[in-house]
């Protein structure tokens, strides 16, 4: 007689076009989970649902989380849409203060609230991308680093409230990785920057900078029953940078 099986998880992955989001939403694919790709961009990985979604939108973020949730529940959100900022403090305008603050931590915060019944119904967990920019000081990236500092905060707060209820909330902070996001930040690299701060932004450990693969693995891994008692943990994954 065969034993039964337990149905597939139902994952949603956001920013799962590009980078980091991309990899996460094929390895949970790959492990058999009905994975659901959020993004403003279809190029979502094969055998992933797209939903089309602008994360700084609350009433986008709660039509595509129903859409995610027909089923009734969802085991796991991984937030890893970002986007990054670079450039002097005074340089930086108000729009693009407001576009780093709805995508890196507004985005999280409604994608949380929106699916935390279906999260409770399944006793779920959570997976935020935050940054090493979110665990200290990163010079000339005031935005982005205000946003991932309040996101890691996010994460521990709601590790703390949700804990009673088994639902676990965790953070990856990467360092530098290999995605056309931080390639596209190399091209716009202002050169007139002191490199005494700039010093502080460079991976301690010899080699490559980190594939978005390697952050997934560390996704799906906090994601997974194998780390049933890990709640709250900040995942500097870093090369020694924090």
């Amino acid at each position: 007689m065969t034993e039964p099986t337990d149905p597939p998880r139902t994952v949603v992955v956001t920013g799962a076009a590009s980078g980091i989001g991309y990899a996460t939403a094929e390895l949970f694919r790959d492990q058999g989970d009905t994975v659901f790709g959020l993004d403003i961009s279809p190029s979502v990985p094969d055998a992933v649902t797209y939903v089309e979604c602008n994360v700084g939108d609350k009433a986008a973020v709660d039509a595509a989380v129903a859409r995610c949730a027909e089923s009734g529940r969802i085991d796991v959100l991984a937030n890893v849409a970002g986007i990054v900022q670079f450039g002097r403090f005074e340089q930086i305008t108000e729009a693009e203060y407001d576009r780093v603050q709805d995508v890196d931590l507004k985005g999280p915060f409604f994608l949380i609230q929106a699916a935390l019944p279906r999260i409770r119904a399944a006793g779920g967990n959570i997976v935020n991308v935050s940054s090493v920019a979110g665990n200290k000081p990163q010079g000339y990236s005031a935005a982005y680093s205000a946003a991932k500092g309040g996101l890691t905060q996010l994460t521990r707060a709601l590790a703390l409230e949700l804990a009673p209820e088994g639902i676990r909330v965790n953070a990856v902070c990467p360092g530098t990785v290999d995605t056309p996001l931080v390639q596209h930040v190399a091209e716009i690299f202002p050169p007139d920057l002191d490199p005494r701060v700039m010093d502080r932004l460079m991976m301690m450990l010899p080699g490559k900078a980190i594939s978005p693969a390697e952050i997934g693995q560390s996704i799906v891994y906090l994601a997974s029953p194998a780390a049933r008692m890990i709640t709250g943990a900040i995942l500097a994954f870093d090369g020694g940078m924090s």
